[in-house]
C-alpha cells in the first residue's frame, strides 16, 4: 500500500470533507481487505470499515505528529483489529460455551497437533477454508496464526478463556484441513 501524503493528512485533521473522502478512498480496500479475514456478512464489514475509518480521523493529531510512511499502514491496521475485536466483544451470540470437560479432552489432542500443516496448500485454497469457518473460529484462528497473539491476548480480546481460545483455535485447524484435502483429492480427480 502506498501511504497517503502528510498534506492529505493535516487537511482532513482540518475537517476538510474533501480530505476525509480522499483519505477513506485511499485507506478503503485495504481495511475492507483486513476486515474480510474476521466477517462474511457484508453489514458486518461495512460497519467495521466505517468504524475504523471514523477512529483514525479520530486519531490522525497521533500520526501526524510523527508522520512516517512506514507506520501509516500498521497504525491503519491495528485501528481496525481493535474495531474487529470491539465487533466481537458486542456480538455475544458468536461467543460459544463449551463445557470444562470437553475443553480438556480436545486441549490434550491440540498439544500435540502440528504447526505447520497447511504449508503445501496454495494460497487461494487455504484462504478460502478460513473463510468458511464459523466467525469464531475463523477469528481466533487469525489472531492466532496470521496476528501472533497468544491464547490469554485472544482471550481477553473475546471475553473468552484461553483453552476456549485453544478450542477454537484446534476446531479451526481440523475443520481446515479436511477441507483442504477435499480440495486436494477434489483437483486431482
Amino acid at each position: 500500500m502506498k501511504n497517503p501524503p502528510l498534506s492529505l493528512l493535516k487537511q482532513c485533521r482540518q475537517n476538510d470533507r474533501k480530505a476525509h473522502f480522499a483519505l477513506y478512498e485511499w485507506c478503503f480496500q485495504d481495511i475492507i481487505n483486513i476486515t474480510r479475514q474476521y466477517f462474511k456478512n457484508e453489514e458486518d464489514i461495512r460497519s467495521i470499515v466505517n468504524n475504523s475509518f471514523l477512529n483514525m480521523i479520530k486519531g490522525l493529531d497521533l500520526i501526524t505528529k510523527n508522520y512516517d510512511d512506514a507506520l501509516f499502514y500498521s497504525w491503519m491496521r491495528k485501528i481496525t483489529l481493535r474495531c474487529i475485536i470491539d465487533e466481537f466483544r458486542k456480538q455475544k451470540k458468536y461467543v460459544e460455551n463449551i463445557q470444562l470437560a470437553e475443553e480438556q479432552d480436545i486441549i490434550k489432542k491440540y498439544e500435540g497437533y502440528s504447526e505447520n500443516g497447511f504449508d503445501r496448500y496454495e494460497k487461494e485454497a487455504i484462504q478460502s477454508s478460513i473463510d468458511a469457518l464459523p466467525e469464531m473460529s475463523r477469528a481466533v484462528f487469525n489472531l492466532y496464526a496470521i496476528e501472533g497473539y497468544k491464547h490469554e491476548e485472544i482471550g481477553e480480546m473475546l471475553n473468552i478463556s484461553a483453552n476456549t481460545s485453544k478450542v477454537h483455535l484446534f476446531k479451526a485447524r481440523q475443520k481446515l484441513q479436511l477441507a483442504l484435502q477435499k480440495q486436494k483429492i477434489g483437483n486431482h480427480d
